[in-house]
């Protein structure tokens, strides 16, 4: 019974130490820059909106578990960028949204895919230099909320779904 609690104990306390390291992460002032100019313009004209920021050895440190799937998931992003608003509160409408994507192409983002998952409209657009990917930027949207996740590097495009579902995941918060 004791090696029981005591192990429920610790799978508890790393998964609070986990949400306090992006709670503390969210917390401290954005380092660097914003991968795009559209991502910085926008964080910077909502205030207050829920960010995290992210870079690879972060991202490596968030993987308590040693998951496999999620190293071969972020070994070549160098950093990413998540912003998170609320649409009622921030008054952002579907022309808002269209702004976005307009912007994002005028910065040589490319339309990639459009996609539904678990109850949210993802876009996903793709920046290239030389046959190389150097930038990926997905749009999520649902009734309530409009996500970024600006990323620069590289994630392998078939594993896209898991890095929505790892993004969701973050509504917790």
């Amino acid at each position: 019974m004791r090696l029981w609690v005591y192990g429920h104990l610790q799978s508890l306390f790393l998964t609070y130490m986990k949400k306090f390291i992006l709670y503390i992460l969210a917390a401290v002032p954005l380092l660097g820059s914003a991968q795009s100019k559209t991502t910085q313009r926008f964080h910077e004209e909502h205030e207050g909106a829920f960010v995290l920021f992210f870079y690879n050895n972060t991202l490596k440190m968030l993987n308590m578990e040693d998951n496999a799937e999620f190293d071969e998931l972020i070994k070549d992003i160098d950093k990413m960028k998540f912003i998170r608003v609320d649409k009622e509160e921030r008054g952002i409408e579907r022309s808002d949204f269209q702004d976005l994507v307009n912007e994002y192409h005028d910065e040589d983002f490319e339309d990639l895919m459009t996609m539904r998952h678990e109850g949210m409209n993802v876009d996903v657009y793709i920046k290239e230099k030389g046959g190389v990917t150097s930038g990926l930027v997905l749009l999520m949207d649902d009734d309530e909320s409009l996500s970024i996740l600006d990323i620069k590097g590289q994630v392998p495009l078939n594993k896209l779904a898991n890095l929505i579902s790892s993004v969701q995941e973050m509504k917790g918060f």
